[in-house]
């Protein structure tokens, strides 16, 4: 009786569809943040859309680990409940800047996005939001999210941030290597 032997070409073909789906993902992975804006800008609308639409648990499921480590998620839920049932709707959302931060933000380590808005709200406007994205895992994560009426004319508003730590950049434009 000879022994039974399983079908190798099966296991071939498997291995190889595994390492091709493994190599696929890896640029993605090994890329950096710098180059992935696009992306950030893109994770930003979705996480700003799950608030919109009162997608609070979700919204707080796709915040980074640095996130969570600071805020708990019945607090996230509820200052969302709490601001964004008083200004109602969002009748109008106008991306204005996104700044790269490659050596971390206030304090915290690692790549991060900020990207603010002008917003009109049904009952604030105008107002500003800003959008904290952190580069996690290979993939943009929300780190955080603040929104309020506008300083008026008559209050100076403060300076733009800036240091040789941080790239400003417009709109879907790459940042230039420092």
């Amino acid at each position: 009786m000879k022994p039974v032997r399983p079908p190798v070409l099966p296991f071939v073909l498997f291995l190889a569809a595994l390492s091709a789906c493994i190599f696929a993902t890896a640029p993605k992975v090994l890329a950096s943040a710098e180059d992935q804006i696009d992306d950030a800008l893109a994770a930003s609308k979705a996480w700003v859309a799950q608030i919109d639409a009162g997608q609070y648990d979700d919204s707080y499921t796709f915040g980074c680990s640095a996130m969570h480590d600071k805020v708990p998620q019945e607090r996230w839920t509820e200052v969302l409940k709490a601001l964004r049932s008083r200004w109602g709707a969002v009748v109008s959302r106008k991306q204005i800047s996104h700044i790269y931060k490659p050596n971390g933000y206030e304090g915290s380590e690692g790549e991060y996005m900020l990207i603010s808005y002008d917003t009109s709200f049904a009952h604030l406007s105008p107002a500003t939001e800003v959008v904290v994205l952190k580069w996690e895992n290979g993939k943009w994560r929300g780190a955080g999210y603040n929104a309020g009426a506008k300083a008026s004319p008559d209050n100076s508003a403060p300076p733009s941030p800036s240091s040789t730590t941080e790239t400003h950049t417009e709109s879907h434009v790459k940042p230039k290597p420092q």
